[in-house]
C-alpha cells in the first residue's frame, strides 16, 4: 500500500503531460483505476485516522479531531486511539509513517511511525516494533529532514517557503531510502507493507497559492517558489513510487490517494471569524478587532510581515496589540518544546489511556465565555461549527430542551445572512443539525450546527454585527480538493477505469486479498478487475 496523503491528481495530471512523473504514469497505465470519495466524512478532518484504522465516523464515534468537555469546557485534540486495520489481518504487517496508526494497538504488524506524517496522532517521539528499529533508522537515514516545515505560516516569506519546499522533497527522498532498506532488507516476511507520503499535505496546506492562478495570492512574490517547490516535491514522490515497484517487483501495487487539495477558505473563518460572530451575537461586545491596517489592506487582504506565526499575530491583535503576558510567553515556549523529538517509544509500551493533545487555537480564547452565553463557535480546522449550552448535556447549561429546536433555526437565520465584504457573496453553503434527532447525546467530537463555508473569506460581514475582520490567510490550501485515486495492479489485472470507489473499500479489499476472513470494519470488499475471473 502506498498512501499519498494531501496528493491532488490534477498536479499529477498537469505533471504527467509535462513529461514528469513516469512511474505514476506508468502505474497507471499498468493498473486498474477508481476515483476514491471520502464523503460524506470529509469534514471529519481524519482521512488518515479512517485508513489506518478503516473505521468510518459512524462506526469510530469520531466525527471531529477536536474534543469538548461538556464538564470543564475544555477541549483538546484526539490522538490514535484505534486499533490499525491491520490488527485484525492473519498476516504480518510492516508499516513505515502512516498517520494515525497505532502500533501499540496491532501486535502483528512491525515498523514505526511518528517520522515525519502531517498529524501523526501519537506521543511525540518515534514508535517501533522492534523498539530498536528505531535507532536503526536514525543512525542509517537521520532524522527527518524537514521536523521544522511539517506544518508552517511560509506564504509571507519567499525565502523560508523555499527552504521549506527543499526540506520536504529531501524528506521524500529519506523515506524512499528507509523503505528500500525496511521491506527489501530489515523486514523481508512480510504479507503487507505500508507506506505513507505525507510531504505533499505538509507542503501544499501553505503553498496552493502557487499552482492556483485564482487564488488572491497567487501574485505573491512566494507564489513562483511554492509552485516550483510543490512540483519538485511530486517529483521525489514519482521517485517513491518507482522505488517501491523495484524493491518488490511481485508485489501487488495498491496505490491511493483518499481526496485532493485546493484553496483553503475555511482556517480564517472557522478558527477565528464565526467564533468572533458568535460571542458578539450572545454578549454584544467584541474580543477581536482588526488592526487598522489590516482594514485599508489592498483588496481586503492583509500582507503581513514574515516570521512571526499566525497564531501570536491574530493574539497580538485580540490584545490591540499589545506585547504577550508571561502566561502566554510559557505557553509559546511550551509549544516549542512540544514539537521537538523527546523520545523513542516501544510500541509496545502503550497504554489504553486515550491520547489527547492540548489545543492552541484562537477560536479557544473565547472559552471563558463559554459557560454563560447560549451557544459557541465550536473550534474546528475544516469548517463551522457551533455547540449550544444545552441543560442536561453541559454542566453549566442555559438552554432548555424545549428551546434548542427555535434556537438552531435562530442560529441558521443569522448564519445564512453572513457574506464577504469583498464579493458581496454569502458565505455560509450546506448546513446540519447532526444531533437534531438527540440532542443530549451530542458527543463532545460533535457540534449542533456544521456550516460550510464558500468562497475564500478573510472577512464576514452581517447586516446587525456589522464587519467582522479581515484577517491573514493562515494557510492557502486545504482538503477541499476533488476525489482521490486509487491504482490497483498485479500481474493479471484487467487494464481499465471502473468507476468511483469509497476510500473505506479500500481497506475493506486489501483486507479480503490478503486474509479471507477478514472483516472490515467499515467499507466493502470489491472484486478486483483480472483477465481471469477471480475473487479479490
Amino acid at each position: 500500500m502506498i498512501g499519498l496523503d494531501g496528493f491532488t491528481v490534477e498536479i499529477a495530471d498537469r505533471l504527467i503531460a509535462e513529461g514528469r512523473m513516469p512511474n505514476l504514469a506508468r502505474l497507471r497505465a499498468e493498473s486498474a483505476r477508481w476515483k476514491v470519495t471520502d464523503e460524506p466524512y470529509r469534514n471529519a478532518n481524519l482521512a488518515y485516522e479512517q485508513i489506518s484504522s478503516g473505521m468510518s465516523p459512524d462506526a469510530s464515534g469520531r466525527f471531529s479531531s477536536v474534543e469538548f468537555d461538556p464538564a470543564t469546557y475544555a477541549v483538546k485534540q484526539a490522538g490514535a486511539d484505534n486499533p490499525p486495520f491491520t490488527a485484525g489481518l492473519n498476516g504480518k504487517t510492516v508499516v513505515f509513517d502512516s498517520p494515525f496508526f497505532n502500533l501499540c494497538k496491532a501486535s502483528n504488524t512491525e515498523g514505526m511511525v511518528g517520522w515525519g506524517a502531517h498529524g501523526h496522532g501519537m506521543p511525540d517521539g518515534l514508535h517501533a516494533r522492534p523498539a530498536s528499529l528505531a535507532q536503526e533508522i536514525t543512525d542509517r537515514f537521520g532524522e527527518y529532514a524537514a521536523k521544522e516545515y511539517i506544518y508552517g505560516f511560509w506564504w509571507p516569506d519567499p525565502e523560508l517557503m523555499r527552504r521549506a519546499g527543499v526540506a520536504l522533497r529531501k524528506g521524500v527522498d529519506q523515506r524512499t531510502d528507509i523503505m528500500r532498506w525496511l521491506i527489501g532488507e530489515r523486514i523481508t516476511d512480510w504479507d503487507l507493507a505500508i507506506t505513507v507520503v505525507s510531504d505533499a499535505h505538509s507542503a501544499t496546506e501553505p503553498m496552493w497559492h502557487g499552482v492556483d492562478p485564482s487564488h488572491p495570492l497567487h501574485g505573491h512574490p512566494s507564489a513562483p517558489v511554492a509552485k516550483q517547490c510543490l512540483e519538485e516535491i511530486y517529483d521525489a514522490i514519482d521517485r517513491h513510487i518507482g522505488a517501491m515497484r523495484e524493491v518488490a517487483p511481485d508485489a501487488t501495487i495498491v496505490c491511493f490517494s483518499v481526496h485532493g487539495m485546493g484553496a483553503n477558505g475555511s482556517d480564517v473563518p472557522a478558527m477565528l471569524l464565526l467564533p468572533e460572530v458568535m460571542y458578539r451575537y450572545e454578549t454584544g461586545k467584541k474580543l477581536f478587532d482588526a488592526p487598522t491596517d489590516w482594514k485599508d489592506a489592498e483588496n481586503g487582504i492583509p500582507i503581513v510581515s514574515p516570521g512571526v506565526p499566525w497564531d501570536r499575530i491574530i493574539l497580538n491583535a485580540m490584545r490591540g496589540g499589545k506585547v504577550m503576558r508571561v502566561a502566554d510567553k510559557i505557553e509559546r515556549g511550551y509549544l516549542r518544546a512540544k514539537h521537538k523529538w523527546t523520545h523513542t517509544a516501544s510500541a509496545d509500551a502503550g497504554s489504553d489511556e486515550p491520547i489527547r493533545f492540548p489545543l492552541k487555537m484562537s477560536a479557544t480564547r473565547y472559552s471563558k465565555s463559554w459557560k454563560t452565553t447560549r451557544a459557541f463557535g465550536y473550534p474546528s480546522f475544516h469548517d463551522g461549527r457551533i455547540r449550544v449550552n444545552l441543560k442536561g448535556r453541559e454542566a453549566h447549561g442555559i438552554v432548555a430542551l424545549k428551546d434548542y429546536a427555535a434556537l438552531l433555526d435562530e442560529y441558521e437565520t443569522m448564519l445564512r445572512a453572513l457574506y464577504d465584504p469583498r464579493t458581496g457573496k454569502p458565505v455560509i453553503g450546506k448546513i446540519t443539525r447532526p444531533v437534531m434527532d438527540d440532542p443530549l447525546n451530542c458527543p463532545g467530537n460533535q457540534s449542533d450546527i456544521v456550516a460550510e463555508f464558500e468562497g475564500l473569506p478573510v472577512s464576514l460581514g452581517h447586516p446587525v454585527l456589522g464587519s467582522i475582520g479581515p484577517a491573514p490567510y493562515r494557510r492557502t490550501g486545504a482538503h477541499t480538493g476533488g476525489p482521490g485515486a486509487l491504482y490497483i495492479h498485479e500481474g493479471d489485472v484487467a487494464v481499465g477505469d471502473y468507476g468511483t470507489c469509497s476510500a473505506f473499500d479500500i481497506v475493506a479489499t486489501v483486507g479480503k486479498m490478503l486474509d479471507p476472513d477478514f472483516v472490515a470494519p467499515s467499507g466493502e470488499p470489491f472484486l478486483v478487475p483480472l483477465l481471469s475471473p477471480k475473487a479479490a
